[in-house]
C-alpha cells in the first residue's frame, strides 16, 4: 500500500484493518515457542556478524565458545531493554486511553496492541531465563527515567518512539532470524516478534502520516530533532559495558573498539534504514537529529537509502493452556495449546504447537483429537524447531477450565 493510498484511509478505517489482521493471525509465546526443547551446543544466540565486536581484533582473539558467550549476553542485554521498553509503551497507551472514546476501534487497536506487548515481555523473559542468564536490570536513574517518560510520550512523540524503540530491532531481526547458525528458539522467538511488531509499526507510522501535516511548524521542529534522542539510547544499548563484563573483557576497551568499528556501523546503518527513510518521507528528520543519528553510527555520511518494512498480522490474550497428548492427522504427537474468546468475531481461537511431528506438514484441514474429543484444525507453519503451528476456531479440541 502507497502512502498515497494511507493518507486517504482514516484512522479508525486503518485501525479496523487492523483489529481484522490481528483475528487472521496471532502468536501466544507459551505454547508457540517449544520451551522444553534444549539449546544447540554450538551455535549463536545473535548471528555472529551483529554481534557488536564481529570484525575487529578482539573478536578475532576470542575462541567460538567464548563468541557465542558474547552473543548469548548481547541477546539478554536485547531482550532486558525490550521489557522496559514495551513497559513504558504500554503505560503510555494507557494513560492515552483514559482521555478516548472506549467504543473506537482506534481504542480497541489500541488495546491489542497493549495486549500484544504484554506478551511480548513474557516471552523475552522466559527467553532470558531458557538461555540461563540473569536480565540486566536499569540503575535507580533509568529506572526514573523509565517511570518519567510516559508522560512524555504523548501524541506524535508517542508514535515516534515507539517507531524507534520498535523498527530498528524489527529491521535488524528480518535480517538474522533466518540466519543457519542461530539458536532454534531464538529464530522462533524473533519470528513471532517480527509478525506481531509489523502491525504496530504500520499503526504508528499510520498516526504520523495523518498528524505531521496539521503540525505547527515549531511542533514539527521540536518532533523532528527529539527523535535523534534514539540514537544516544541505542548507542549506549549496543555497547553496554555490563556484556562485555559478564564475559571477562574489559569493559570500556570493548566498547571503545565496538563504537570504532566499521562493521558495526554498517549493521547499524541498515537496521536504521528503513526508518531514517519514514521519517525524511513525513518531514521528521530535523538537522539536529540527523546530526545526532549520523555521528552515534546510523546514518551514512549521506542520506539514508529508502526502503520500507512490510505488513504482517498479529496477537492473541492467553487464557487456558492444554500441554499433553493428542491425535492429529492420525499421528500420535504432544501438543502445547491455547486460546481465547476473540471480543471482534465473537468467536473462541485456539492454536498452538504440535511437537514430535512426522516430517511432512499435513495440507489443508486435519483433525485433531484430545480425550476423544475431534475437532478440525490447520496447519499453519512449520517451525524453527523442528514442530508446525495448528489452529482453529470454535469449540477446542481441549477442555476449558
Amino acid at each position: 500500500m502507497t502512502a498515497s493510498l494511507k493518507s486517504q484511509t482514516t484512522r479508525a478505517e486503518f485501525a479496523e484493518r487492523l483489529l481484522k489482521g490481528s483475528v487472521r493471525k496471532s502468536y501466544a509465546p507459551i505454547v508457540d515457542i517449544d520451551w522444553d526443547a534444549p539449546l544447540e551446543a554450538d551455535k549463536f544466540f545473535l548471528p555472529p556478524k551483529v554481534v557488536s565486536l564481529y570484525g575487529t581484533s578482539l573478536w578475532e582473539a576470542m575462541s567460538r565458545a567464548e563468541q557465542i558467550e558474547l552473543s548469548r549476553q548481547e541477546l539478554v542485554n536485547t531482550l532486558s531493554a525490550g521489557i522496559w521498553f514495551e513497559n513504558i509503551l504500554n503505560q503510555s497507551l494507557l494513560r492515552k486511553m483514559m482521555h478516548q472514546d472506549p467504543t473506537a476501534a482506534t481504542t480497541h487497536y489500541e488495546l491489542t496492541e497493549l495486549g500484544d506487548e504484554t506478551r511480548h515481555m513474557v516471552m523475552f523473559g522466559k527467553a532470558i531465563a531458557k538461555v540461563g542468564a540473569d536480565p540486566i536490570l536499569p540503575r535507580l536513574y533509568q529506572r526514573v527515567i523509565i517511570n518519567g517518560l510516559p508522560f512524555v510520550f504523548r501524541g506524535s512523540v508517542l508514535w515516534v518512539a515507539a517507531l524507534i524503540g520498535e523498527e530498528i530491532f524489527d529491521s535488524l531481526q528480518r535480517q538474522m532470524m533466518d540466519d543457519p547458525e542461530l539458536q532454534p528458539m531464538v529464530q522462533r522467538l524473533m519470528r513471532i516478534h517480527v509478525t506481531e511488531e509489523a502491525r504496530h509499526i504500520q499503526f504508528a507510522r499510520d498516526g504520523l502520516r495523518k498528524r505531521t501535516p496539521s503540525m505547527s511548524r515549531w511542533k514539527r521542529f521540536w518532533v523532528g530533532n527529539l527523535n535523534g534522542a534514539g540514537g544516544l539510547f541505542f548507542r549506549f544499548l549496543f555497547t553496554n559495558k555490563v556484556q562485555y563484563r559478564r564475559v571477562g573483557l574489559e569493559a570500556r576497551a570493548a566498547r571503545r573498539m565496538a563504537r570504532a568499528s566499521a562493521h558495526r556501523r554498517e549493521v547499524q546503518i541498515a537496521g536504521f534504514a528503513p526508518l531514517a527513510a519514514f521519517l525524511e518521507e513525513v518531514g521528521l528528520m530535523g538537522p539536529i537529529a540527523r546530526r545526532v543519528w549520523r555521528r552515534t553510527g546510523f546514518l551514512p555520511a549521506k542520506g539514508p537509502a529508502v526502503a520500507h518494512a512490510e505488513d504482517d498480522d498479529c496477537g492473541t490474550f492467553v487464557e487456558d493452556v492444554y500441554d499433553g497428548p493428542a491425535t492429529v492427522d492420525g499421528h500420535a504427537v504432544r501438543v502445547r495449546l491455547t486460546g481465547h474468546l476473540d471480543p471482534i468475531d465473537g468467536r473462541y481461537h485456539w492454536q498452538g504447537t504440535v511437537f514430535d511431528a512426522p516430517a511432512e506438514t499435513p495440507r489443508g484441514a486435519v483433525p485433531v483429537v484430545i480425550d476423544g474429543n475431534t475437532v478440525t484444525g490447520r496447519c499453519t507453519e512449520r517451525t524453527q524447531q523442528g514442530g508446525y503451528q495448528i489452529a482453529g476456531a470454535g469449540a477446542p479440541p481441549f477442555r476449558l477450565r
